[in-house]
C-alpha cells in the first residue's frame, strides 16, 4: 500500500513540476503540516500535503504515524480579492507505527472527503488560510505479540478535518 501511494504521490509531484510554466504555485505549512498547490486553470488547483511525522515514546510505549493528502480546489473569487472561498474534494491516508514490550500494533487510515475553505490574502503573495473537511474514514490496525498471535479490525467512522496555515505565492 505504502509503495502504491509513494508512487502515486511522486507521479503527481513530477507531473506537477512539470506542467504549464505559467501556473501559480504556492507553498505552505498548517498546524503538523506541509504542503504543495498549483494552479491548473485560473479557477482550479491541486494540492499535495505531507503530515509531520509524530513521534511519541512514553512509559515504554513509542509510535510513530504520518500522514498526507491530495485535494483538488475550486476557487470561487479571483486571488487578488481580500478573502478567497474555495472548496473541492480530498483522499488522506495515514498510517501509525507502535509498540510496547512484546506487542507492536499498526494501523493504517483513508479518508476521501468534501472540504471549504477561505484564504485571507494579506497581500498579493502571503495568505493566511483555515478549512474544514469531512467525510468517511476507514481504519485498518492489526497487532502481533511475541508468540505469534495476532489480531485485526477494521472500522468505518465519520473523520472530520480542521487546517489552518499560512501559503505563501511562488509567482
Amino acid at each position: 500500500m505504502f509503495a502504491l501511494m509513494r508512487k502515486f504521490l511522486l507521479a503527481t509531484t513530477i507531473l506537477a513540476t512539470l506542467s504549464s510554466a505559467s501556473a501559480a504555485q504556492k507553498i505552505g505549512a498548517y498546524l503538523f503540516g506541509v504542503q504543495f498547490e498549483r494552479d491548473t486553470t485560473a479557477t482550479d488547483s491541486t494540492r499535495l500535503g505531507l503530515g509531520l511525522p509524530l513521534a511519541v515514546a512514553v512509559d515504554g510505549v513509542s509510535m510513530i504515524g504520518v500522514s498526507g493528502d491530495y485535494s483538488w480546489l475550486r476557487h470561487t473569487a479571483p486571488a487578488r480579492q481580500d478573502v478567497q472561498p474555495y472548496y473541492g474534494v480530498g483522499l488522506g491516508l495515514s498510517a501509525a507505527f507502535g509498540g510496547s514490550g512484546d506487542v507492536s500494533v499498526a494501523a493504517f487510515s483513508m479518508y476521501p472527503n468534501v472540504l471549504g475553505g477561505l484564504n485571507f490574502n494579506l497581500d498579493d503573495r502571503l495568505s493566511l488560510f483555515t478549512e474544514l473537511s469531512v467525510g468517511p474514514r476507514v481504519t485498518t490496525a492489526y497487532a502481533t505479540d511475541s508468540q505469534g498471535n495476532s489480531a485485526s479490525e477494521t472500522r468505518f467512522d465519520r473523520g472530520y478535518g480542521l487546517r489552518l496555515g499560512v501559503n505563501y505565492t511562488l509567482r
